[in-house]
């Protein structure tokens, strides 16, 4: 006789979690011989949480410290990541009676919304001495780091110009040489702070506009002062003096927040230092106030118009060209459009657009941040580089898919682009159905408004000017001057520090992909071939460019030929 037999389905579900749990438990007793890391990974799966090992990844000081150090260690968690009200939270074991007490606080009293993540003790403690990394920092920012309002007018008395703070900083004793350094870079509006060490001295150095200007040599002993500092700040290796360092850190200048990039090289008689100063006033500059002239700012704001295609942007480094990817991303972006950058590094943030920073040490390049990106159903994507094969490849290939694209590529000018752009293995067939227009620039120092100087040059130089701009092609929309008498030069006045020159502008080529073009690019064509097709339409040079803003008094002559190279051979 067969018996039936009547299985219960919920008690089979119960018997078969309870089995696999014991298994797991079981697992966890057998790591007890493995590594903490492995044994917080079975944790993980057992309580169906991400595993994170801590070593792997950055941990923000400020982030650490919303929960105080003595209920975090008592709680074994550590706050690992803060986005508005929502947090990511580390911890040992997520069934911790003193865990879930913090917890539940976070939850109900402070009305925190959180994850969990499963992490070793070892990793607890890594996240543990932040704290002590954030007292540090916050010891040598109470020393001064942080310039307020009042820092900086106290300051500024008694100092009008560079000659007077190259007289204040020879004056200033050791405690203070840091902070009167950056203050000083601040107040002229420095992008970059060099400090040389030499045999017997230091040499500080501002760049301002562009061009490097001696500030005062400092005496040999402030050497480790300023070093230390810069590399406690920075977060850099105290102990390590033969092998280059970067880092960041930020100034809090009243209502604002200035990053620092640093970066530390060994040299012969210690260590260089070079301070990036990244102000955002720069990028947050519009698109008619970079530069552009008439009939480029037409062609500019077409394209940008355009849902697809790559707008390249050339140049040497330092030549203005993230400014104006920023400024192309700052006039589409709208609400409707989501908009992801990747840069090396991230610089400057933007509000309300997806920035990632590329990280080559860990595998995240170009090439392979930009295939992710391409799966996030962007309008618009930024790619600070197009530095290889793979990245120009799928480049080309996002902005042939529905994307709008722009990217920046080192060449000495617009033309050049295309066989760089060969030289990469781009297939010639696609790239003038992916790129709409390619833009070269330089940035040039504006004369000072307040004592540039009008004045009538040998006729010599008149006629050459005059030759020059007959060369310009006349189909654009541009008005050449045809009779020039007159031209400006640089004088100076304390207004612009005695240099003669305040501020920077760019100066640009540019050319559309025309059928005119894309016929000569499928022949493996060279540069100077592109440049006499796109002067065919209406292409104006950078020099020609530059010497236009000559004309009308934004720059002289002088700055076109320190940028752009010789414009005849007779100087002015």
């Amino acid at each position: 006789m067969q018996h039936l037999v009547h299985v219960n389905n919920n008690d089979s579900d119960k018997n078969t979690k309870e089995l696999k749990e014991k298994v797991q438990e079981e697992t966890i007793q057998k790591l007890h011989h493995k590594s903490e890391e492995e044994r917080a990974n079975a944790m993980a799966n057992k309580y169906h949480l991400p595993y994170v090992d801590l070593s792997l990844i950055p941990i923000d000081p400020e982030m650490v410290s919303i929960v105080p150090k003595e209920t975090a260690q008592n709680a074994s968690l550590a706050v690992i990541y803060k986005v508005g009200k929502k947090l990511k939270i580390a911890v040992k074991d997520p069934e911790n009676y003193e865990t879930n007490k913090v917890l539940e606080k976070l939850k109900q009293e402070d009305k925190m919304n959180y994850t969990l993540v499963v992490v070793s003790s070892d990793s607890l403690r890594k996240a543990w001495l932040t704290y002590d990394l954030s007292t540090v920092t916050k010891r040598f920012e109470d020393q001064g780091v942080s310039l307020k309002k009042e820092d900086l007018t106290e300051f500024e008395k008694g100092i009008h110009n560079i000659i007077d703070l190259k007289k204040r900083i020879s004056e200033i004793n050791t405690t203070e040489i840091f902070n009167i350094i950056m203050a000083g870079a601040i107040k002229t509006k420095s992008s970059d702070v060099h400090i040389e060490p030499n045999l017997d001295y230091i040499r500080l150095r501002y760049r301002v506009d562009g061009v490097l200007q001696d500030i005062v040599n400092l005496p040999i002993k402030v050497s480790r002062t300023i070093t230390s500092r810069v590399k406690m700040l920075s977060k850099m290796k105290l102990n390590v003096t033969d092998i280059p360092q970067d880092g960041h850190f930020s100034i809090d200048l009243e209502n604002k927040s200035i990053n620092i990039r640093a970066s530390i090289l060994p040299s012969t008689y210690g260590e260089s230092i070079v301070l990036r100063i990244l102000s955002e006033d720069a990028t947050g500059l519009k698109l008619d106030e970079l530069g552009f002239n008439q009939f480029y700012m037409e062609k500019v704001e077409e394209q940008l118009l355009k849902p697809t295609g790559m707008l390249l942007v050339t140049g040497p480094t330092g030549s203005g060209k993230t400014t104006t990817l920023y400024s192309f991303i700052r006039r589409v972006n709208q609400p409707n459009i989501k908009i992801i950058t990747l840069e090396n590094p991230v610089e400057y943030r933007l509000e309300g657009i997806s920035q990632t920073e590329i990280h080559a040490d860990t595998g995240l390049t170009f090439a392979q941040g930009l295939k992710a990106v391409v799966r996030q159903d962007p309008d618009v994507i930024m790619v600070g580089e197009v530095r290889d094969s793979e990245t120009a490849e799928i480049s080309i290939q996002a902005a042939l898919t529905g994307h709008s694209v722009f990217s920046t590529l080192h060449t000495n000018n617009a033309a050049g682009a295309i066989p760089r752009l060969l030289h990469l293995k781009v297939n010639p067939t696609l790239i003038s159905p992916s790129i709409n227009a390619i833009i070269a620039q330089r940035l040039v120092r504006t004369l000072c408004e307040h004592c540039k100087e009008e004045y009538t040059p040998a006729q010599e130089t008149i006629d050459k000017i005059k030759e020059i701009l007959s060369k310009i092609p006349r189909n654009n929309s541009m008005e050449i001057p045809r009779d020039v008498k007159t031209i400006f030069r640089s004088c100076g006045c304390s207004k612009c520090n005695f240099i003669g020159y305040k501020g920077r502008i760019g100066i640009y080529e540019m050319f559309i992909l025309t059928q005119n073009i894309e016929k000569i690019i499928l022949h493996n064509t060279s540069a100077s071939e592109v440049m006499e097709k796109a002067r065919e339409d209406g292409m104006i040079t950078i020099q020609e460019d530059g010497i236009l803003k000559a004309i009308e008094g934004i720059t002289s002559l002088e700055e076109i030929r320190r940028v752009t190279g010789e414009i005849f051979s007779n100087k002015f």
